[in-house]
């Protein structure tokens, strides 16, 4: 590894500190290099907060001026929630800057280069591309589509089952899965269920046990509007219904809580899933975990709408004729594909406590 490569892997490693706060926005590192020593190092840590070379800059200990600057992503030429930081690094005297992958976006990717070496700075770009590219795939999706990044996460028996038949499900996973479902909830935008999930187990569905500087929104499936007024999701604080024409427009209007009910097309009586994701992207939601159950997640998958899949599986067998499925689709999805199945790309495996947790994409 080459000394550039070197330091943009540092940041790299500063970059996923942002991991449950800085979405929607990317996550980014930078590293300020002067006479060959790292003097300053900063990420972007939360939405809305300074970006990765604000913090790097003003973490400096020594001065910044005719140093070198590595970023895992294209610095901002625009005003946002904060300034451009072109103009901070111009104005730190920066000499030159390394930058791994562009902005996703068509509109503004490399509209920082010319401004930067108009400055007098030298850039490069691509040091460590596909690695630093690799930090942001649901912002890059939705900065792209406009539609969330969906990951579904399942914990299941060694049998592929998620409950018996008598709907008991506790506890499947281990403490130390269960501790990994909520750095997964803290790393989306938004929880989803069913409504099936939210009358059988009356869950939460919000971050416990890792810091966050704000709780995912949650959604909830209910295509006939049966979520009953006492769900715990409501002590959340941002709540999505989403349903459909045969809802009754009654029980809406007179619906206590402040959540935001969502009116849907549906399909087979259900809501459009595809539907769903548009409207939530619009709420600026760029990060869906989908913790439904087998339906739920069978839809997501067997429609093509899901990006990831996480499956936690435990040393255990359920067995029986009527126990729940981790996966459930029509037969008829199966029946029109040529080959037998999905095979969606292992990247990575490992072992959380006695679990096995298989991370996939599709």
């Amino acid at each position: 590894m080459d000394r550039h490569a070197g330091f943009m892997a540092r940041a790299i490693e500063a970059a996923r500190r942002g991991r449950f706060g800085a979405h929607p926005n990317p996550m980014v590192g930078a590293v300020i290099v002067k006479n060959g020593r790292v003097i300053g190092e900063g990420a972007h840590l939360r939405w809305g907060g300074p970006h990765a070379e604000i913090n790097a800059l003003r973490s400096c200990r020594a001065s910044p001026a005719g140093a070198d600057l590595y970023v895992t992503l294209e610095p901002c030429s625009t005003w946002g929630k904060t300034p451009p930081c072109t103009e901070a690094v111009i104005g730190a005297h920066i000499r030159n800057i390394y930058i791994g992958a562009l902005d996703p976006n068509p509109a503004n990717a490399s509209k920082a280069l010319p401004i930067l070496r108009k400055a007098g700075i030298t850039v490069k770009t691509g040091v460590l591309k596909k690695e630093c590219e690799a930090l942001n795939p649901a912002f890059n999706k939705f900065i792209r589509t406009g539609n969330p990044y969906v990951t579904v996460k399942i914990a299941q028996s060694l049998d592929g089952r998620i409950a018996d038949a008598a709907g008991r499900s506790r506890w499947i996973s281990s403490p130390q899965s269960r501790k990994e479902t909520h750095k997964l909830r803290a790393e989306a935008d938004a929880v989803l269920a069913g409504i099936g999930t939210v009358l059988a187990d009356d869950p939460l569905l919000n971050v416990r046990g890792v810091k966050v500087s704000r709780q995912p929104w949650v959604v909830a499936l209910d295509s006939s509007f049966r979520v009953p007024r006492r769900a715990q999701i409501f002590k959340n604080e941002r709540v999505v219904i989403a349903t459909t024409r045969k809802a009754s427009v009654t029980a809406m209007k007179r619906f206590p809580h402040g959540a935001k009910i969502l009116v849907l097309p549906s399909e087979k009586g259900r809501v459009s899933l595809k539907a769903l994701l548009k409207a939530l992207g619009k709420l600026g939601i760029g990060h869906v975990l989908v913790e439904g159950g087998g339906r739920v997640a069978g839809s997501f998958i067997s429609e093509g709408l899901a990006d990831r899949f996480v499956c936690f599986v435990a040393p255990m067998l359920i067995g029986g004729t009527k126990s729940k499925n981790s996966l459930v689709w029509p037969d008829a999805v199966n029946a029109a594909r040529k080959d037998l199945g999905l095979r969606p790309r292992l990247a990575d495996v490992t072992k959380v406590g006695p679990d096995l947790m298989l991370d996939m994409r599709f």
